[in-house]
């Protein structure tokens, strides 16, 4: 490990205390998984929602591309 590493886990450090304290505050808190499930839900609807997204683009530069294609070529004949 390289010395940023060290010093984010540094015990006096305030970003550790503060992780410290939300682990200790999601440990009591009962409903926590359900939480963690619902954001795991989340963040995976959004990256496929996203990846959908690209797709579409992806395929919509390729027609493009095809048309644009088609089009010199019939300049071309001309």
């Amino acid at each position: 490990m390289d010395q940023n590493h060290f010093r984010a886990l540094d015990s006096q450090s305030p970003f550790t205390l503060f992780l410290i304290l939300i682990l200790l505050i999601l440990g009591t808190e009962q409903e926590v998984e359900r939480y963690f499930d619902n954001a795991k839900t989340f963040i995976l609807e959004t990256k496929r929602s996203l990846e959908s997204i690209r797709g579409g683009f992806e395929n919509m530069h390729a027609n493009m591309l095809s048309f644009h294609s088609h089009l010199m070529e019939l300049q071309q004949k001309k």
